[in-house]
Protein backbone atom coordinates (compact mmCIF):
# COMPACT_ATOMS: atom_id res chain seq x y z
CA UNK A 1 0.00 0.00 0.00
CA UNK A 2 2.94 2.38 0.96
CA UNK A 3 3.89 2.16 -3.10
CA UNK A 4 0.56 2.44 -4.37
CA UNK A 5 0.37 5.72 -1.59
CA UNK A 6 3.71 6.68 -3.34
CA UNK A 7 2.21 6.60 -6.97
CA UNK A 8 -1.04 8.67 -6.25
CA UNK A 9 1.09 11.12 -4.27
CA UNK A 10 3.07 11.74 -7.74
CA UNK A 11 0.19 11.98 -9.89
CA UNK A 12 -1.63 14.36 -7.52
CA UNK A 13 1.02 16.55 -6.45
CA UNK A 14 2.62 16.79 -10.29
CA UNK A 15 -1.16 17.85 -11.07
CA UNK A 16 -0.95 20.63 -8.20
CA UNK A 17 2.02 22.15 -9.28
CA UNK A 18 1.72 22.59 -12.74
CA UNK A 19 -1.86 24.23 -11.82
CA UNK A 20 -0.08 26.91 -9.16
CA UNK A 21 2.90 27.08 -11.77
CA UNK A 22 0.44 27.90 -15.23
CA UNK A 23 0.32 24.69 -16.89
CA UNK A 24 -1.41 21.56 -16.17
CA UNK A 25 1.07 18.19 -15.36
CA UNK A 26 0.02 14.72 -15.66
CA UNK A 27 1.79 11.62 -15.87
CA UNK A 28 0.88 8.39 -17.79
CA UNK A 29 -1.70 6.23 -16.30
CA UNK A 30 -1.92 2.39 -15.28
CA UNK A 31 -3.45 1.50 -18.13
CA UNK A 32 -1.15 3.56 -20.63
CA UNK A 33 1.73 1.17 -19.57
CA UNK A 34 0.03 -1.42 -19.87
CA UNK A 35 -1.51 -0.67 -23.04
CA UNK A 36 2.50 -0.22 -23.82
CA UNK A 37 3.26 -3.23 -22.93
CA UNK A 38 0.77 -5.37 -25.51
CA UNK A 39 1.43 -2.81 -28.03
CA UNK A 40 5.08 -3.25 -27.79
CA UNK A 41 4.91 -7.07 -27.80
CA UNK A 42 2.29 -6.71 -31.27
CA UNK A 43 5.29 -4.67 -33.23
CA UNK A 44 7.19 -7.18 -34.93
CA UNK A 45 10.63 -6.71 -33.74
CA UNK A 46 9.82 -4.41 -30.88
CA UNK A 47 11.21 -7.11 -28.36
CA UNK A 48 14.40 -6.73 -29.54
CA UNK A 49 14.72 -2.45 -30.29
CA UNK A 50 13.44 -2.27 -26.41
CA UNK A 51 14.15 -5.33 -24.56
CA UNK A 52 15.04 -3.71 -21.10
CA UNK A 53 12.02 -1.17 -21.72
CA UNK A 54 9.59 -3.73 -22.92
CA UNK A 55 10.28 -5.37 -19.49
CA UNK A 56 9.81 -2.86 -17.79
CA UNK A 57 6.46 -2.07 -19.13
CA UNK A 58 5.62 -5.43 -18.85
CA UNK A 59 5.20 -5.71 -15.18
CA UNK A 60 2.13 -4.98 -13.48
CA UNK A 61 1.15 -1.26 -12.35
CA UNK A 62 0.43 -0.96 -8.91
CA UNK A 63 -3.38 -0.72 -7.94
CA UNK A 64 -4.20 3.00 -6.95
CA UNK A 65 -5.07 3.29 -3.07
CA UNK A 66 -3.19 4.75 -0.23
CA UNK A 67 -3.55 6.99 2.71
CA UNK A 68 -4.63 10.28 1.88
CA UNK A 69 -3.79 11.71 4.85
CA UNK A 70 -0.07 11.81 3.95
CA UNK A 71 -0.52 12.97 0.39
CA UNK A 72 -2.46 15.79 1.95
CA UNK A 73 0.26 16.38 4.46
CA UNK A 74 2.56 16.52 1.45
CA UNK A 75 0.07 18.70 -0.73
CA UNK A 76 0.24 21.39 2.10
CA UNK A 77 4.26 21.12 2.13
CA UNK A 78 4.05 21.64 -1.41
CA UNK A 79 1.78 25.05 -1.12
CA UNK A 80 4.27 26.36 1.84
CA UNK A 81 6.95 25.71 -0.62
CA UNK A 82 5.61 27.20 -3.72
CA UNK A 83 3.80 30.39 -1.41
CA UNK A 84 7.49 31.44 -0.81
CA UNK A 85 8.52 34.99 -2.93
CA UNK A 86 11.18 33.31 -4.41
CA UNK A 87 9.70 31.03 -6.40
CA UNK A 88 7.04 32.30 -7.83
CA UNK A 89 5.45 31.83 -10.97
CA UNK A 90 3.79 33.69 -13.98
CA UNK A 91 -0.13 33.23 -13.28
CA UNK A 92 -2.12 30.78 -15.70
CA UNK A 93 -3.83 33.32 -18.26
CA UNK A 94 -0.11 34.28 -19.19
CA UNK A 95 1.40 31.86 -20.47
CA UNK A 96 4.90 32.54 -22.09
CA UNK A 97 7.68 30.55 -23.75
CA UNK A 98 11.44 31.22 -22.89
CA UNK A 99 12.83 34.24 -25.16
CA UNK A 100 14.53 33.29 -27.90
CA UNK A 101 18.21 34.72 -28.13
CA UNK A 102 19.46 36.64 -30.99
CA UNK A 103 23.09 36.35 -31.84
CA UNK A 104 24.22 36.23 -35.29
CA UNK A 105 27.73 35.02 -33.41
CA UNK A 106 27.86 32.39 -30.77
CA UNK A 107 29.30 34.73 -28.00
CA UNK A 108 31.08 31.55 -25.92
CA UNK A 109 33.43 32.01 -28.50
CA UNK A 110 33.60 28.20 -30.05
CA UNK A 111 31.51 28.86 -33.08
CA UNK A 112 32.04 31.15 -36.32
CA UNK A 113 29.32 31.58 -38.22
CA UNK A 114 29.49 33.00 -42.19
CA UNK A 115 26.60 33.32 -44.75
CA UNK A 116 28.62 33.27 -48.16
CA UNK A 117 26.04 31.43 -50.53
CA UNK A 118 28.14 28.71 -50.70
CA UNK A 119 30.95 30.51 -52.44
CA UNK A 120 33.98 27.94 -52.68
CA UNK A 121 34.54 24.37 -51.69
CA UNK A 122 31.62 23.21 -49.80
CA UNK A 123 32.80 21.23 -46.44
CA UNK A 124 32.31 17.67 -47.34
CA UNK A 125 29.78 14.82 -48.92
CA UNK A 126 26.52 15.14 -47.78
CA UNK A 127 24.76 13.41 -44.73
CA UNK A 128 21.45 12.40 -43.57
CA UNK A 129 19.81 13.39 -40.30
CA UNK A 130 19.17 11.78 -37.66
CA UNK A 131 15.53 12.10 -36.22
CA UNK A 132 15.56 14.01 -33.24
CA UNK A 133 13.80 12.26 -30.21
CA UNK A 134 13.31 14.24 -27.78
CA UNK A 135 12.69 13.19 -23.87
CA UNK A 136 11.30 15.46 -20.93
CA UNK A 137 11.72 13.33 -17.86
CA UNK A 138 12.80 14.03 -14.32
CA UNK A 139 14.83 11.44 -11.97
CA UNK A 140 12.28 12.32 -9.09
CA UNK A 141 8.98 11.20 -11.94
CA UNK A 142 8.12 7.43 -10.63
CA UNK A 143 6.72 6.98 -14.20
CA UNK A 144 9.84 7.78 -16.07
CA UNK A 145 11.97 5.06 -15.87
CA UNK A 146 10.54 2.93 -18.40
CA UNK A 147 10.63 5.69 -20.65
CA UNK A 148 13.78 6.15 -20.22
CA UNK A 149 15.14 2.68 -20.76
CA UNK A 150 13.19 3.71 -24.47
CA UNK A 151 15.30 5.88 -25.13
CA UNK A 152 18.94 3.68 -23.73
CA UNK A 153 17.57 1.36 -26.36
CA UNK A 154 17.43 4.12 -29.28
CA UNK A 155 20.81 5.82 -28.46
CA UNK A 156 23.16 3.20 -29.85
CA UNK A 157 21.27 3.69 -33.42
CA UNK A 158 22.61 6.13 -36.19
CA UNK A 159 19.43 7.12 -37.43
CA UNK A 160 18.21 8.51 -34.34
CA UNK A 161 19.15 11.12 -31.82
CA UNK A 162 18.25 10.77 -28.38
CA UNK A 163 18.06 13.97 -25.90
CA UNK A 164 17.17 13.28 -22.67
CA UNK A 165 15.97 16.99 -21.34
CA UNK A 166 15.04 16.78 -17.23
CA UNK A 167 11.97 19.17 -15.95
CA UNK A 168 12.43 21.12 -12.63
CA UNK A 169 9.13 21.16 -11.61
CA UNK A 170 9.51 17.54 -10.27
CA UNK A 171 11.73 19.21 -7.27
CA UNK A 172 9.59 19.76 -5.29
CA UNK A 173 8.50 15.96 -4.38
CA UNK A 174 11.52 14.84 -2.37
CA UNK A 175 14.46 14.72 -4.69
CA UNK A 176 16.24 17.58 -6.56
CA UNK A 177 17.32 16.61 -10.18
CA UNK A 178 20.73 18.28 -10.84
CA UNK A 179 20.51 17.71 -14.45
CA UNK A 180 17.29 19.40 -14.22
CA UNK A 181 16.63 23.26 -15.69
CA UNK A 182 14.13 25.79 -15.41
CA UNK A 183 14.66 26.85 -19.57
CA UNK A 184 14.44 22.80 -19.87
CA UNK A 185 10.68 23.18 -18.40
CA UNK A 186 10.05 26.01 -20.65
CA UNK A 187 10.64 24.31 -23.66
CA UNK A 188 8.35 21.65 -22.94
CA UNK A 189 6.01 24.43 -22.39
CA UNK A 190 7.04 26.15 -25.41
CA UNK A 191 6.48 22.83 -27.46
CA UNK A 192 2.66 22.19 -25.64
CA UNK A 193 1.54 25.57 -25.86
CA UNK A 194 2.85 25.84 -30.20
CA UNK A 195 0.39 22.73 -30.87
CA UNK A 196 -2.42 24.36 -28.91
CA UNK A 197 -2.04 22.15 -25.59
CA UNK A 198 -2.66 23.44 -22.36
CA UNK A 199 -1.19 19.83 -20.42
CA UNK A 200 2.40 19.02 -19.85
CA UNK A 201 3.23 14.93 -19.40
CA UNK A 202 5.89 13.60 -17.86
CA UNK A 203 7.12 11.60 -19.45
CA UNK A 204 6.65 12.94 -22.59
CA UNK A 205 8.39 12.17 -25.59
CA UNK A 206 8.63 14.89 -28.82
CA UNK A 207 9.54 13.42 -32.41
CA UNK A 208 11.03 15.55 -35.08
CA UNK A 209 9.95 18.93 -32.81
CA UNK A 210 6.31 18.06 -34.01
CA UNK A 211 5.14 14.58 -33.00
CA UNK A 212 4.12 14.78 -29.00
CA UNK A 213 3.81 11.33 -27.65
CA UNK A 214 2.21 11.76 -23.98
CA UNK A 215 2.45 8.25 -23.32
CA UNK A 216 5.37 6.66 -25.14
CA UNK A 217 4.79 3.34 -25.91
CA UNK A 218 7.27 1.50 -28.09
CA UNK A 219 4.47 0.98 -31.27
CA UNK A 220 3.86 4.62 -30.90
CA UNK A 221 7.34 5.47 -30.71
CA UNK A 222 9.01 3.43 -33.72
CA UNK A 223 5.81 4.64 -35.75
CA UNK A 224 7.09 7.84 -35.26
CA UNK A 225 10.67 7.66 -36.22
CA UNK A 226 9.53 5.85 -39.40
CA UNK A 227 7.17 8.68 -40.21
CA UNK A 228 9.84 11.02 -39.59
CA UNK A 229 12.40 9.40 -41.36
CA UNK A 230 10.52 8.77 -44.49
CA UNK A 231 9.47 12.34 -44.86
CA UNK A 232 13.12 12.95 -46.14
CA UNK A 233 15.85 15.72 -45.58
CA UNK A 234 14.52 19.23 -46.09
CA UNK A 235 18.44 20.50 -45.44
CA UNK A 236 21.46 19.11 -47.24
CA UNK A 237 24.56 19.09 -44.79
CA UNK A 238 27.80 18.70 -45.96
CA UNK A 239 29.88 18.54 -43.24
CA UNK A 240 34.08 18.13 -42.24
CA UNK A 241 35.86 17.88 -39.29
CA UNK A 242 39.47 18.90 -38.40
CA UNK A 243 40.99 17.93 -34.86
CA UNK A 244 38.54 19.93 -32.94
CA UNK A 245 37.15 21.76 -35.68
CA UNK A 246 33.60 21.17 -37.07
CA UNK A 247 32.20 22.83 -40.59
CA UNK A 248 29.01 22.64 -41.69
CA UNK A 249 27.18 23.71 -44.69
CA UNK A 250 23.32 23.50 -44.62
CA UNK A 251 21.51 24.33 -47.99
CA UNK A 252 17.79 24.02 -48.28
CA UNK A 253 16.60 21.38 -50.44
CA UNK A 254 13.29 23.23 -50.31
CA UNK A 255 11.68 25.74 -48.97
CA UNK A 256 11.48 26.83 -45.63
CA UNK A 257 10.56 29.01 -42.53
CA UNK A 258 12.21 32.20 -42.69
CA UNK A 259 12.36 32.03 -38.36
CA UNK A 260 14.84 29.08 -37.93
CA UNK A 261 17.37 28.34 -35.04
CA UNK A 262 20.87 26.98 -35.58
CA UNK A 263 20.96 25.60 -32.04
CA UNK A 264 24.26 23.79 -30.05
CA UNK A 265 22.85 21.08 -27.53
CA UNK A 266 25.64 19.61 -25.51
CA UNK A 267 24.47 16.38 -23.67
CA UNK A 268 26.29 14.04 -21.63
CA UNK A 269 26.32 10.19 -23.01
CA UNK A 270 25.88 8.47 -19.87
CA UNK A 271 24.87 8.26 -16.42
CA UNK A 272 24.14 6.40 -13.42
CA UNK A 273 22.04 8.39 -10.58
CA UNK A 274 20.95 6.92 -7.22
CA UNK A 275 17.91 8.51 -5.93
CA UNK A 276 17.91 8.43 -2.12
CA UNK A 277 14.89 10.04 -1.76
CA UNK A 278 11.44 10.97 -3.27
CA UNK A 279 8.80 8.63 -5.65
CA UNK A 280 12.03 6.72 -7.01
CA UNK A 281 13.51 6.90 -3.96
CA UNK A 282 16.20 3.46 -3.35
CA UNK A 283 16.47 3.56 -7.42
CA UNK A 284 19.49 3.29 -9.90
CA UNK A 285 18.27 5.27 -12.44
CA UNK A 286 20.15 4.48 -16.32
CA UNK A 287 19.92 8.35 -18.07
CA UNK A 288 20.92 8.37 -21.78
CA UNK A 289 22.20 11.15 -23.66
CA UNK A 290 21.24 14.12 -21.12
CA UNK A 291 21.41 17.22 -21.95
CA UNK A 292 23.82 19.91 -19.99
CA UNK A 293 23.15 23.34 -22.21
CA UNK A 294 21.65 24.48 -25.59
CA UNK A 295 22.05 27.72 -27.31
CA UNK A 296 21.57 29.38 -30.29
CA UNK A 297 24.43 30.05 -32.66
CA UNK A 298 22.71 31.52 -35.26
CA UNK A 299 19.25 32.91 -36.37
CA UNK A 300 18.80 31.20 -40.45
CA UNK A 301 15.90 32.57 -42.90
CA UNK A 302 16.33 29.52 -45.00
CA UNK A 303 16.65 30.96 -48.09
CA UNK A 304 20.75 30.58 -48.78
CA UNK A 305 22.85 28.08 -47.45
CA UNK A 306 25.15 28.93 -44.37
CA UNK A 307 28.15 27.32 -42.86
CA UNK A 308 29.33 27.79 -39.25
CA UNK A 309 32.30 26.28 -37.46
CA UNK A 310 32.30 24.75 -34.35
CA UNK A 311 35.14 24.17 -31.95
CA UNK A 312 34.88 21.44 -29.81
CA UNK A 313 35.02 21.81 -25.66
CA UNK A 314 35.97 25.45 -26.11
CA UNK A 315 33.79 28.20 -24.67
CA UNK A 316 31.14 26.90 -21.68
CA UNK A 317 32.11 23.39 -22.96
CA UNK A 318 35.13 24.00 -20.79
CA UNK A 319 32.83 23.85 -17.87
CA UNK A 320 31.45 20.71 -18.75
CA UNK A 321 32.83 16.88 -18.33
CA UNK A 322 35.35 15.93 -20.50
CA UNK A 323 32.81 12.99 -22.03
CA UNK A 324 30.50 15.66 -23.31
CA UNK A 325 28.83 15.54 -27.05
CA UNK A 326 27.75 18.24 -29.23
CA UNK A 327 24.92 17.92 -31.66
CA UNK A 328 23.40 20.97 -34.23
CA UNK A 329 19.73 21.09 -34.99
CA UNK A 330 17.60 23.34 -37.24
CA UNK A 331 14.27 24.43 -35.99
CA UNK A 332 11.60 26.05 -36.73
CA UNK A 333 11.34 29.01 -34.22
CA UNK A 334 8.12 30.58 -35.02
CA UNK A 335 7.41 33.04 -32.49
CA UNK A 336 9.46 31.89 -30.21
CA UNK A 337 8.16 28.42 -29.89
CA UNK A 338 9.83 25.47 -31.34
CA UNK A 339 8.54 23.75 -33.91
CA UNK A 340 9.83 21.00 -36.80
CA UNK A 341 13.40 19.76 -36.53
CA UNK A 342 14.70 20.21 -40.37
CA UNK A 343 18.10 18.54 -39.32
CA UNK A 344 20.25 17.22 -36.70
CA UNK A 345 24.12 16.83 -36.89
CA UNK A 346 25.97 15.00 -34.28
CA UNK A 347 29.36 16.58 -34.07
CA UNK A 348 31.16 14.01 -31.89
Amino acid sequence: MMAAAGFIRAICLAGLLGALAGISVGTVSAQGWTEGASAGAAQNGAGTAFGRAGAALSQEAPELGGDYGDIMDDVNAVIDAMDDSTRGVAPASEPTAAPVPSPTLDRSKDATLSTDDAQGAAPGPHRRSPVVVELFTAEGCAACPPAQDLLADLSGRGDVLVLSWHVDYWDYLGWSDSFARPEFSARQKAYNLSRGARSLFTPQIIVGGEMAIDMPRPADLMSAIRQQRDEGDHVTVAYEQEGARRRVELTPRGSLPSDNAVQLIRYLPRRSVEVDSGENSGRLLELRNVVAAAEILAEWDGAAPIRLTVTLGAGRSTNLPQDTRHALIVQDMRGGMPGEIFAAVPLD
